[in-house]
């Protein structure tokens, strides 16, 4: 029998193969046959160990380590399939996903995830550039809930928090981040902060701020000291992009 990890790689392989044969309406009608799989996903499905997610009160580095544990699960030239784990208090700074598609399950706990949308233009910038940006609404999503989605032009941006406890969730990204077989782009993470909007004219005053009460500006900074990463190794179901003929 096919696990349900096994099928959503396989979809997710699919989905984003970046196939120039594949209509716009195909694409999208395998997108949300995906997010509909994913939203059914739990911690069982991935055998996930319960040490990983075991609560010991808010995160202390002397005692608990890395504050965040990641676990890979599958890449290819144009998705990653990978877990997060977030102990008890912590956060994964603000990140881009530079003309990515994104797609955020949690798993266990419960995560804040304040997002900012940025045009394709926006990401080519270093260390100390300003770029402006949209901010939505902070949400709070749920183990249960359906996942959060991101787009190249939309969502793009965001920080994400554990709240009351630890907190996993699954992350399939497409195109991954590192150097693009298919394009020879090296796509790379960068870090921000939000201005206050006094601030923001000071450093740049040549720059204008859109009237809109959502508009806000990001400055790049180096990677936050207080976030590194531990990995650990998958133990769930067998995953491999193997076509299914099930997966239609």
């Amino acid at each position: 029998m096919t696990s349900l990890m096994q099928k959503l790689a396989r979809l997710a392989v699919k989905t984003f193969c970046r196939d120039p044969k594949l209509s716009a309406e195909n694409f999208q009608s395998s997108y949300e046959k995906l997010c509909g799989m994913l939203d059914t996903l739990t911690p069982q499905d991935l055998n996930l160990n319960p040490r990983l997610l075991h609560d010991r009160g808010h995160y202390n580095a002397s005692r608990d380590g890395a504050p965040v544990t990641y676990m890979q699960i599958y890449e290819d030239q144009d998705v990653t399939v990978c877990v997060f784990i977030l102990k008890h208090g912590v956060r994964l700074p603000l990140h881009d996903h530079p003309n990515m598609f994104g797609l955020l399950k949690v798993v266990h706990g419960v995560v804040g995830v304040q997002s900012y949308s940025l045009g394709e233009a926006s990401f080519d910038v270093g260390v100390g550039g300003m770029v402006p940006a949209t901010k939505h609404p902070k949400v709070e999503v749920r183990a249960g809930d359906a996942a959060c989605r991101l787009c190249p032009g939309d969502h793009n941006i965001h920080e994400i928090h554990s709240i009351d406890g630890p907190a996993a969730f699954l992350d399939i990204l497409s195109p991954p981040y590192g150097e693009d077989m298919r394009t020879g782009h090296d796509r790379d993470c960068h870090y921000y902060q939000e201005l206050s909007p006094s601030l923001a004219p000071s450093l740049a005053p040549s720059l204008t701020t859109s009237a809109s009460p959502n508009s806000t500006w990001l400055l790049s900074v180096p990677t936050p000291a207080d976030f590194w990463c531990d990995q650990v190794d998958y133990q769930g179901p067998t995953v491999s992009s193997d076509p299914d003929p099930r997966i239609s």
